[in-house]
């Protein structure tokens, strides 16, 4: 009854899987480049590549029933469309999908990335539960760590925005229930969202109690958004789509209606608590 999990060794799916293995249930990592966890075994495959399709299933002592599936967030469906195919055929029972929270990935005709899979997953009538998860709180780490560390700043777009980050963790527990029990979820599409609504500014606070020293946060503009996502090396199209996800958010406030949508479900990680637990990666060395 092994697990595998695309994506390599991502965030998620590393959480995921010392879930799994600390419970008993064997866990295969796909990778396109072969970076993954000690301790768990793991096979070339690259969405990209169909000829890599077929190695997780002639894994020797691994017999696949469950796929985590952590796609690219620009066109995911044309890639993973004829995986799922193919590993229905090879006896997968559920699939897991890291989707996202949000209109644009509403289930149906209209909907954008991830949201495209899930409909797909549904249409085709298969066995598949797709998380939905809010903001990262990780994002915390990945997306301010230099600013914060370097200017003891935090800048986005979001000047009011008040979101209820979820961590990792919470994710991952998750995925666990959607594979080992998933009568735990609310229902097969379960929002993700964080216990503490918060807007940035507030994020900031909770930093400079945590350090020790004045965090502020500034708004910044869509244009120099978009600059420093391509300066990034983040394509120009998912730019322009992360944006478009600020900018949502702060117009229409999203993400705090969510705290109301019955479809939701609570992590227990909120961000004070990541932010005191992680306070040594926001010192500089």
């Amino acid at each position: 009854m092994t697990t595998l999990i695309t994506g390599g060794a991502s965030q998620t799916g590393v959480a995921l899987a010392k879930l799994l293995q600390a419970s008993g249930h064997p866990v295969l990592f796909a990778s396109r480049s072969g970076r993954v966890p000690d301790g768990f075994d793991s096979v070339k495959f690259d969405f990209t590549d169909p000829s890599t399709f077929e190695a997780p299933f002639s894994v020797s002592g691994h017999k696949i029933e469950y796929v985590y599936l952590l796609l690219p967030l620009l066109d995911p469906l044309r890639e993973a469309k004829p995986f799922i195919d193919l590993a229905v055929t090879k006896g997968t029972k559920r699939f897991v999908l890291l989707s996202a929270s949000g209109k644009f990935t509403e289930k149906g005709p209209g909907s954008h990335g991830t949201g495209q899979v899930h409909t797909y997953l549904d249409e085709q009538h298969l066995d598949y539960v797709a998380l939905r998860p809010n903001w990262f709180t990780e994002n915390l780490l990945r997306v301010y760590a230099v600013g914060i560390k370097q200017h003891n700043v935090i800048q986005n777009t979001l000047a009011t925005a008040r979101i209820p980050l979820i961590a990792v963790d919470d994710i991952a527990q998750a995925a666990f229930d959607a594979i080992t029990d998933v009568g735990k979820l609310p229902n097969r599409e379960p929002i993700l969202i964080g216990p503490d609504l918060v807007s940035y500014s507030e994020i900031a606070e909770a930093f400079s109690q945590t350090l020790g020293r004045s965090i502020t946060f500034g708004v910044i503009s869509r244009e120099e958004l978009l600059k420093r996502y391509i300066s990034y090396g983040v394509p120009d199209a998912l730019a322009h789509y992360l944006a478009d996800l600020e900018d949502e958010e702060e117009n229409n406030g999203g993400s705090e209606a969510l705290l109301k949508d019955p479809r939701s479900l609570t992590g227990k990680l909120g961000v004070k608590e990541w932010i005191v637990k992680h306070k040594q990666d926001f010192i500089s060395a």
